[in-house]
């Protein structure tokens, strides 16, 4: 039998070398062959973008907390909405890791705009505002309850934002606020406590234990640890579905994100299934040099509910009940009132989750917590 003359030799070789490097790069780039993957989320708080021509003032003119609420709202709204997202913007080009999803934790809107037709159009408004925003990344949101408040609201936001959701994650699966979304090793799963159609408790375990996304993130409006004043927090008067949710988070590891109260905040709170950790955030930017808290606080427990003497003084005895009953399993918090936005970076092979957080529009980050070492046991 004769030999292969040594042109064909080579040029299989050449054959075999390139479909190996081809496939090698190929391996590479969907992230088969890397040492881990990593990852950055943008985290906003409320937005509460306003516009006092999108409201019915007749049905404003009785309610003067709302209607206050609502110029201040489009003022800031007015000043400061496009360098905000001017901002995010920039920092979608420039932060490594690669930004990969813009979480909006509820709130987008005002709402109460005072008819269904102008709730209508405040939700086409809010579409408009998101797309022009032309940030480069999904926009993951959750509902909060401005979003839904006032006549018309809810059908509004369900009309409106619905296909919004569709459209920025991909998934035409999507029929209300209770939804998934991964990128890559990354899993954010929203829930809505307002919609009884689903039941927010059994979604979570069935979306976070069938997962194998090595970070879970549980976008909420309404905090699921109190950790104001306020005590508003989600199944506040459900105790026994509340530690159900607390037990589907802490086994499955996942990192709650909130926002409503319009604080920064982190806290880390025990459970027999191991730890739950929850970052809130504030995103309504009215003053854009405020980069520095006036009072930072560190101390979880009754003293808490003294915080705004003010507010609601018939309750307080009742507020500090539920707080001294949380400080128990409570073993880190910090709290204070400065808005901005969050970088939550994400490293596979280190198996590390770490946030930074930036406040108003300063450059430097105002904080920085390893949330994975709070996952911890």
């Amino acid at each position: 039998m004769g030999h292969l003359p040594q042109n064909l030799i080579n040029l299989a070789f050449y054959n075999i070398m390139w479909k190996t490097i081809i496939l090698f790069l190929l391996l590479v780039i969907t992230g088969h062959l890397s040492s881990g993957q990593k990852s950055t989320i943008i985290v906003l708080g409320d937005l509460h973008y306003d516009n006092i021509g999108l409201h019915d003032m007749n049905w404003l003119k009785d309610k003067p907390d709302d209607l206050r609420q609502v110029k201040e709202y489009t003022e800031i709204t007015e000043n400061n909405w496009d360098d905000f997202m001017s901002v995010l913007r920039n920092k979608v080009l420039t932060v490594r890791p690669q930004v990969k999803a813009l979480i909006q934790l509820g709130d987008l809107s005002e709402g109460l705009a005072g008819t269904e037709e102008k709730a209508d159009q405040m939700a086409r408004e809010i579409v408009r505002a998101v797309e022009n925003a032309e940030t480069g990344v999904p926009w993951i949101i959750a509902k909060g309850n401005h979003d839904i408040t006032g006549p018309g609201a809810g059908e509004s936001f369900l009309r409106h934002y619905t296909p919004l959701l569709r459209k920025q994650t991909g998934n035409s699966g999507i029929i209300n606020a209770s939804y998934t979304y991964r990128s890559g090793n990354i899993q954010i799963t929203c829930i809505d406590p307002w919609d009884k159609s689903t039941d927010m408790v059994k979604f979570l375990d069935e979306e976070l234990t069938s997962s194998d996304a090595v970070f879970k993130f549980v976008a909420i409006h309404e905090p699921v640890i109190p950790v104001t004043e306020r005590c508003w927090h989600t199944l506040r008067r459900d105790p026994a579905r509340r530690e159900k949710l607390l037990e589907v988070i802490a086994r499955n590891k996942a990192i709650v994100l909130c926002a409503h109260l319009h604080r920064y905040s982190v806290v880390r709170r025990n459970t027999p299934y191991g730890p739950v950790v929850q970052v809130m955030v504030i995103s309504v930017v009215n003053d854009r040099d405020y980069v520095k808290p006036d009072k930072l606080i560190t101390r979880y427990g009754p003293s808490l509910a003294e915080n705004v003497p003010d507010w609601e003084p018939s309750t307080i005895e009742s507020r500090k009940a539920i707080l001294a009953e949380e400080a128990e399993f409570v073993t880190y918090y910090k709290q204070t009132d400065l808005p901005g936005y969050a970088l939550i970076k994400t490293d596979e092979k280190k198996g590390t989750v770490k946030l930074e957080y930036y406040a108003a529009f300063g450059k430097k980050a105002y904080d920085k917590v390893n949330l994975s070492e709070l996952l911890k046991k």
